[in-house]
């Protein structure tokens, strides 16, 4: 029994000496261009520190001795687009792409402890998701957003304006909020809780650049951009099917009338001759 409080209490040292530590996955997202920061959460490395960090199954960066290198993928990915930091082992990715998505990992081994971190990053396409309505319709803006429950605000901004047209913040309050002075806009917005954005009852102005950000305690900032192009009200679907359906009957009518003339000439033409026959028999001499 002694043995095995004694085995118990070594495996306990162990993991608590030469233990394994491995955070959550963090989770940032940012536009395309936009620098990204993968920190380690380490003030100083000391000398005796191996910081090894990688994209999916690519070592990507390390730091051995406090000498840092740089590798890049098959595909060349990250040329000229990878710092890192010999003092904190933070990564830095310049001018992101697309591509640059996916997880990453950096491991910093001595020779007590090894820790772990993770990121799960997505850039995102700069290009604005395009929103076309008829003049007088509403407009639905959609983030599709999964977990923009855990932000405390939700900012909707119109092309360059400094001032939001219609916020959350739920720090006073869960009820949407909308720009007070603002007349173009006035009555016709609803934000909900999913950060959808609904414009009723649309204008020609209302048409260009609209930018939603997300913001929450601790989690990466979300961005989204709308270009809504509102086209000038005409004849509506309904009303362009009447007009076919109307034009459409008076052809058949005209159609019909016109057949109907032409059998009827038929017809008289047939007893025109008829009469005719009989006058003729009823002179002939007997």
């Amino acid at each position: 029994m002694g043995i095995a409080n004694l085995m118990f209490l070594l495996i306990l040292f162990v993991n608590g000496v030469f233990g394994v530590d491995t955070d959550a996955v963090k989770t940032l997202e940012l536009m395309e261009g936009e620098p990204v920061i993968l920190d380690t959460c380490i003030t100083k490395l000391q000398k005796d520190d191996v910081v090894e960090w990688k994209f999916g199954s690519n070592v990507i960066a390390t730091i051995k001795a406090n000498n840092p290198l740089l590798y890049d993928t098959a595909d060349a990915r990250f040329t000229d687009k990878l710092q890192i930091n010999d003092q904190t082992g933070d990564l830095t990715i310049r001018n992101t792409r697309t591509t640059h998505s996916g997880l990453y990992e950096v491991k910093i081994t001595n020779i007590t402890h090894t820790t772990h971190r993770r990121f799960s990053v997505t850039v995102l396409d700069p290009i604005p998701t395009k929103v076309s309505v008829t003049e007088g319709d509403s407009a639905i803006l959609k983030p599709n957003i999964g977990d923009i429950d855990m932000y405390d605000v939700i900012d909707w901004k119109f092309e360059d304006r400094s001032t939001p047209i219609a916020q959350i913040n739920k720090q006073n309050g869960k009820n949407p909020s909308y720009d007070e002075t603002d007349e173009q806009f006035r009555d016709r917005l609803h934000l909900d809780q999913t950060g959808f954005l609904t414009i009723t009852n649309t204008k020609t102005t209302d048409s260009g650049l609209y930018k939603l950000q997300v913001i929450g305690t601790n989690i990466a900032i979300k961005h989204r951009k709308f270009r809504v192009t509102v086209n000038e009200s005409g004849l509506s679907t309904g009303s362009i099917f009447l007009i076919c359906v109307c034009v459409i009957g008076l052809i058949l009518a005209v159609v019909g009338f016109f057949i109907c003339k032409r059998r009827r000439s038929q017809q008289g033409g047939d007893k025109g001759n008829e009469v005719q026959d009989r006058l003729k028999s009823s002179s002939e001499p007997l």
